[in-house]
């Protein structure tokens, strides 16, 4: 089981209000990255009007020590994912490229970018889904273990308290102009 101070450090840091919505999302991605070390690249992701589309937030390679944000997915295209989000709150998927879920992301995202394993979880705010926190493994499939599921429901259940993550991005200064007008145009 993962250090307990992970998480009370991650509770501590986003019960500041002093602390900005953006440094709030890094610490969110180390924390994953250390309560699940088979994870070497964490996203944060909020859902659009009516669950239509994932906006990411903040996702940081830990490999490539960089961080991106403003991707898009949308349901239409990627129907089978957004169906197995909805149907648990989660998806493991040791093997990505082939598990029912996700393996609609094998061509245009598994493999130019290396990746073999995914573990979803999605946060909610009043009970109703706001977002999904994904944990990724680049170059080499892990086998999730229920721990690993046990430490990224804990960390959702933490930042889910904190902040509705359909108000962060704006607020948190993280949208590109360019990505303020996608917003904007998906409103």
């Amino acid at each position: 089981m993962p250090d307990s101070d992970f998480f009370t450090q991650l509770t501590i840091a986003m019960s500041n209000p002093h602390k900005p919505e953006l440094e709030k999302l890094r610490q969110t991605c180390s924390t994953t990255l250390k309560a699940i070390p088979n994870a070497n690249r964490v996203s944060l992701w909020k859902f659009g009007e009516d669950q239509a589309y994932l906006q990411c937030l903040l996702c940081f390679d830990q490999l490539d020590n960089v961080y991106s944000s403003d991707q898009v997915l949308r349901k239409a295209n990627f129907p089978e994912y957004f169906a197995g989000l909805t149907s648990s709150n989660y998806i493991m998927a040791s093997h990505a490229r082939e598990h029912q879920s996700t393996r609609c992301f094998n061509q245009d995202y598994f493999i130019p970018n290396q990746i073999h394993s995914l573990l979803d979880y999605v946060l909610h705010h009043d009970f109703v889904p706001t977002g999904v926190i994904c944990c990724e493994s680049v170059g080499r499939r892990v086998e999730w273990q229920e721990e690993d599921l046990n430490a990224l429901r804990k960390i959702a259940t933490i930042i889910s308290m904190f902040f509705c993550l359909n108000k962060v991005g704006r607020s948190a200064g993280l949208l590109t102009e360019s990505g303020l007008k996608l917003a904007a145009y998906l409103a």
